[in-house]
């Protein structure tokens, strides 16, 4: 479990948005936009959305992958070694030790984890709780955030054996999310990123 761990860790910690937005876009995605280094955030500071597709796709295999290797890996104890799997790579992106630990919120990879572990009764709820959300309110923030706050519920009824998956996953999206609510109400959190100039 330790093993798998790491190896997630460092996966996780690859900062895909930093080194596509500075090698096929020309820039810092830390020093634009909301300074987040994820994939929306190379769409804002690039404006291509190419670099924007190859980053979230890259990004959401890290989290398959964090799926995967433990199934490879071991013969007992998968479920145990998917949770510490997917955290590996949730902490990493959220924490990369590559970017002395300040990285993304991990949206892309939580796709891949849960397109991975099950499409039917951990992505489309948590998708469709992010998304309603979103449109109510415009904020893209709050519906990642109000996305995260669910996981565990989401988890504990519709499928209990992965309930500490969607609570470890939610832990470090939750303290990356959560600076964000002073400007929100403040009035200065952007609404409907793409609409900014």
């Amino acid at each position: 479990m330790i093993i798998i761990f790491i190896i997630c860790y460092l996966l996780g910690s690859f900062p895909t948005a930093y080194l596509v937005a500075k090698h096929l876009g020309g820039a810092d995605v830390r020093k634009g936009g909301t300074q987040n280094v994820g994939a929306l955030n190379v769409h804002r500071v690039t404006g291509k959305i190419h670099l924007f597709a190859l980053t979230a796709l890259i990004d959401i295999g890290k989290g398959a992958l964090g799926v995967l290797i433990p199934q490879w890996l071991l013969t007992e104890n998968i479920i145990w070694g998917i949770t510490w799997g997917a955290f590996g790579i949730v902490l990493g992106h959220c924490f990369p030790i590559f970017l002395k630990f300040k990285g993304g919120k991990a949206i892309a990879s939580l796709i891949g984890i849960f397109l991975t572990v099950n499409f039917q009764w951990l992505l489309l709820p948590w998708a469709f709780i992010s998304l309603i959300f979103v449109f109510i309110t415009g904020y893209l923030f709050l519906g990642q955030f109000m996305g995260t706050i669910f996981m565990p519920l989401i988890g504990w009824f519709l499928l209990p054996e992965y309930f500490y998956l969607c609570l470890f996953c939610a832990i470090p999206v939750f303290i990356k999310q959560w600076p964000r609510f002073i400007p929100m109400l403040q009035g200065k959190e952007p609404k409907w990123y793409w609409k900014e100039k």
